[in-house]
């Protein structure tokens, strides 16, 4: 509740220094601020707002959008969400970048009747210290993530499904990004720049001979209730940037809850031609263990 906190900080720096500033963008046709029509108040000749402008400290526990409860109820009730796009940078974006996982259909599997992609299931994923990248790296070892990205195919109506040839997976580029260069931000109604110097994080990149898989994990011990798309937003235009767009690009979010039992929920993205807001939901199963 942090973010929640500093954001409601923020909008009132934002309302002492420039009193109608907000509010005329909200009214305004205009998606973006700062923009052409709405200069940036701290530094007229910056594309985007700055933790050191505003004079709060600590960017890293408030810019980044996680989830709905991150943001303020102004923030909220207006449609405005702040968009990451730089070293302690934000703009404001009239748009939604939550996702209300509570509003998705799952389709139950039962793990037991998914074909792992080997003959044994690595030691070292049986008792292990429980974080995202190793519950990743389980769901890939127990054949959930293939299943997942193959069974358009399948019937999911028989009682057990057996499939004999999965695609082969190999791991891509995951981890801590750091840019050297500008990437877009696109919408429907116009577009903003994500400036040099841009840091973010893939949870897990994956590849076969025709596709790239983009996966943004998150694991508790309780079903996460939203997530920021930007998580999945902000790899999928650094990736068709830097592979020029040779393959097809997919966007898939996995909740992994772990308590007696595990749980996998995986939903899969679409963001039609990069646009952040023109976005479908291709899919959504859920795999008990």
């Amino acid at each position: 509740m942090v973010a929640k906190k500093d954001w409601k900080e923020v909008i009132g720096i934002f309302n002492k220094i420039q009193p109608n500033y907000i509010n005329a963008f909200i009214k305004s046709d205009d998606v973006f601020a700062p923009s052409a029509n709405h200069i940036n108040i701290f530094q007229p000749s910056h594309n985007a707002f700055s933790s050191t402008l505003l004079n709060k400290k600590n960017p890293g526990n408030w810019i980044p959008i996680y989830k709905k409860e991150d943001l303020s109820e102004f923030l909220i009730y207006n449609g405005l969400t702040p968009v990451r796009c730089g070293q302690g940078e934000f703009f404001f974006f009239k748009g939604n970048i939550i996702c209300d996982l509570e509003e998705l259909i799952f389709i139950d599997f039962d793990i037991k009747n998914i074909k792992h992609i080997d003959d044994f299931i690595p030691l070292t994923l049986e008792k292990f210290h429980k974080n995202e990248n190793a519950y990743l790296n389980k769901a890939l070892a127990i054949g959930v993530i293939n299943h997942f990205l193959d069974s358009n195919d399948l019937s999911i109506f028989e009682k057990e499904i057996q499939v004999q040839n999965y695609r082969r997976l190999l791991h891509g580029q995951f981890g801590k990004i750091k840019t050297n260069f500008e990437l877009e931000f696109k919408t429907l109604k116009g577009s903003k720049t994500i400036n040099k110097g841009f840091q973010f994080e893939m949870d897990l990149v994956l590849e076969n001979k025709n596709e790239i898989i983009i996966f943004e994990a998150k694991q508790a011990t309780k079903e996460r209730k939203s997530f920021s798309l930007l998580q999945l937003y902000y790899p999928l235009i650094y990736l068709k940037k830097i592979t020029n767009d040779k393959k097809k690009i997919r966007t898939i979010f996995i909740d992994v809850i772990s308590t007696e039992k595990e749980i996998y929920k995986l939903t899969e993205f679409k963001f039609s031609n990069t646009n952040f807001d023109d976005i479908s939901i291709l899919k959504s199963n859920k795999y008990i263990g």
